[in-house]
C-alpha cells in the first residue's frame, strides 16, 4: 500500500527535474524569444566577458553591470548603442544588432579606459 502513495510524490518530482532541465541556460545568458540578453561585468579595466558570440545580424541584449570601483559605460562602434555612465554597482541595458558577419567592436568610453584595455566584441558566428 505504501508504494502507490509514493508514486505520485516521485511523478511530481520527476516532472519539476524535467521542467528545470530542458532549455535551461545560465543566469547571465537567458533567452526571450528569439532575443538573448547577455550580462557584461564591467572592472577596472576590462569587460567579463570580452568577447560574445552571436549569430549574424541577431539581435542581443547586453545588460552591463558595474562591478569595478569607478564609473563605467558600455559603447559600441558604429551606429550601434550606448549605456548610461553607471556608478559602482548600476545596471543598465542595451539592444545591439549584431554584424552579418566580423565583429561589432564594444569598448568603455570613460577617458582613458579603452587605451587601458576596456574594449570587446560581438563576434557573429
Amino acid at each position: 500500500m505504501k508504494r502507490f502513495r509514493m508514486l505520485p510524490s516521485a511523478s511530481i518530482l520527476i516532472f519539476f527535474v524535467l521542467a528545470m532541465s530542458t532549455g535551461a541556460v545560465s543566469a547571465d545568458q537567458q533567452r526571450q524569444g528569439d532575443l538573448r540578453t547577455v550580462e557584461v561585468v564591467a572592472k577596472e579595466f576590462a569587460f567579463e566577458p570580452s568577447k560574445i558570440e552571436v549569430a549574424p545580424g541577431s539581435q542581443v541584449k547586453i545588460k552591463l553591470v558595474n562591478k569595478g570601483n569607478l564609473s563605467h559605460n558600455l559603447h559600441t562602434k558604429g551606429k550601434g548603442g550606448k549605456t548610461e555612465t553607471l556608478q559602482t554597482g548600476n545596471s543598465d541595458t542595451i539592444i545591439v544588432t549584431a554584424p552579418e558577419s566580423g565583429e561589432l567592436e564594444f569598448f568603455c568610453n570613460v577617458t582613458g579606459h579603452k587605451q587601458a584595455g576596456m574594449k570587446g566584441a560581438l563576434v557573429a558566428k
